[in-house]
């Protein structure tokens, strides 16, 4: 165990006897808190339509995986930040305060063991994406049964504006007083967020051993600001998992973030950056490798899939928060190639390094001239990246961009799925032993190379033998 994660643990030590003086609060009516120091309020189940906007209930059958759900106010006076000096692609930016004081009150959404004792002392803290207008957990969503399975705890984070905005619009009655004034406070919610997680057992039901940061796309733009700008100063976060960014970052107050942003090399945690082939041309001048800085490049995949909307329509038409709640859809079958394999596997790896284990194994790029025209097998596939099972004994197609659909902007991001012929199927695996023999020896190279756990073998290895192919 490093030493500064031994220090950090023992902050958050110092700050739960801290909490033990009231100094951050769970009651209603609670004392105003001090700046950076948040108050958190339960929100009752019951409260406006009994159910949260966002949220797992009727959708996840949280008792099978044995998980709580819940919600919280939180409120405080949020900081700040502004640009000091000139910032560069090398990530070492520095900030000055720009203003304090700025009230703000926001939600959190909480998944955990229904045991505590089940609890594996990581909490997982994800800055909620608003691309579409409301908040999406989209890392949650692809992980939720990866996180079930090993124990973690859960903090869903409604950091920008866009998404409290939603909220109250949403359901007043649940989320009352909820507002951010500005996105310019977002950084600090998060920190905020991670402090409450720190110093409030009540939070998760346990005092967290490793707190992880994670952001998907817009969110993952910010946290690659708030890795570079933030993370040395506030030093609140032991790992980072950036999903699905392009090779810029955001602003802060008053300032511009450069084009082409890398992460900073004199960072003491690890970060891992954990992109769809979507993602690859718009991020190639950032590709990155370094002692604490993990790449990988999952190739046949796509910003967002078929596994995520599954699971998001029905939350969508519940909340009716896009297009009244109706399910999206483009204009040809969406992207269903495996991610979530890959990022269960990438949690697993960031949580252990952040725990002063091993980094987690490298991973070859995938191939593209000048890092933008991505290279092709006969089928139609890309060549190179991490390689899941289903690409290696592949039956479709799997393209990185759809078009079309009834929601502006989400097909370019969801990509497309086109099934092989059965002419081709027949080419390819003469009988069905022989296609459950080739997926099968991609699925062992993958668990080997570390790029798929081994649950998540056995579950790839079962759907394939139940699998009509040829």
């Amino acid at each position: 165990m490093g030493s500064k994660l031994r220090s950090r643990l023992a902050l958050g030590a110092a700050a739960t006897a801290l909490v033990a003086g009231s100094a951050v609060a769970l009651v209603p009516g609670a004392t105003a808190a001090e700046p950076g120091v948040p108050t958190v309020t339960p929100i009752a189940p019951q409260a406006g339509k009994g159910h949260g906007v966002s949220t797992g209930q009727g959708v996840i059958d949280l008792d099978a995986i044995g998980y709580a759900e819940s919600e919280f106010l939180m409120s405080g006076q949020a900081t700040t930040y502004g640009q000091s000096g000139l910032w560069t692609d090398n990530g070492r930016w520095a900030t000055k305060v720009a203003a304090e004081g700025t009230d703000y009150t926001t939600r959190l959404l909480v998944e955990r063991p229904k045991d505590p004792a089940e609890f594996n002392g990581t909490v997982i803290v994800e800055w909620m994406n608003v691309s579409f207008g409301v908040d999406i957990p989209v890392d949650l969503s692809q992980s939720y049964q990866y996180a079930a399975r090993e124990g973690y705890a859960y903090v869903g984070v409604t950091a920008q504006r866009r998404g409290a905005q939603k909220l109250t619009e949403l359901d007043p009655e649940r989320y009352p007083g909820v507002d951010l004034p500005n996105d310019d406070i977002s950084y600090d919610v998060l920190t905020q967020a991670a402090r409450a997680v720190r110093t409030n057992p009540e939070i998760i039901g346990a005092t967290p051993t490793t707190v992880l940061a994670s952001g998907h796309s817009q969110s993952a733009g910010r946290l690659v600001t708030y890795i570079n700008a933030v993370q040395p100063q506030a030093g609140l976060f032991d790992g980072f998992l950036v999903h699905g960014r392009a090779g810029g970052a955001a602003k802060v107050a008053g300032g511009s973030a450069p084009l082409s942003a890398k992460i900073r090399t004199d960072l003491d945690v690890p970060v891992f950056v954990l992109q769809a082939e979507t993602d690859v041309p718009l991020s190639s001048s950032a590709r990155q490798n370094t002692p604490l800085v993990r790449t990988w490049e999952v190739a046949g995949t796509a910003h967002a899939d078929q596994y995520g909307l599954d699971l998001y329509n029905p939350v969508n038409a519940r909340d009716k928060g896009i297009n009244d709640g109706a399910a999206t859809y483009c204009d040809k079958p969406v992207n269903s190639m495996t991610f979530r394999y890959a990022q269960n596997a990438a949690y697993h790896h960031l949580n252990r390094w952040a725990q002063g284990g091993p980094p987690p194994p490298s991973a070859q790029q995938i191939d593209a001239w000048f890092g933008v025209l991505i290279q092709r097998d006969k089928d139609g596939n890309a060549v190179g990246g991490v390689r899941l099972p289903d690409l290696v004994a592949p039956v479709a197609t799997y393209s990185p961009n759809n078009s079309g659909g009834n929601v502006l902007g989400a097909c370019l991001l969801l990509g497309t799925t086109t099934p092989f012929t059965a002419e081709r199927l027949k080419e390819l695996y003469p009988d069905h032993a022989a296609y459950v023999k080739r997926f099968t020896e991609a699925a062992d190279v993958a668990t080997r190379l570390g790029y798929m756990l081994p649950a998540d073998r056995d579950e790839a290895v079962a759907r394939a033998q139940a699998a009509q192919v040829p």
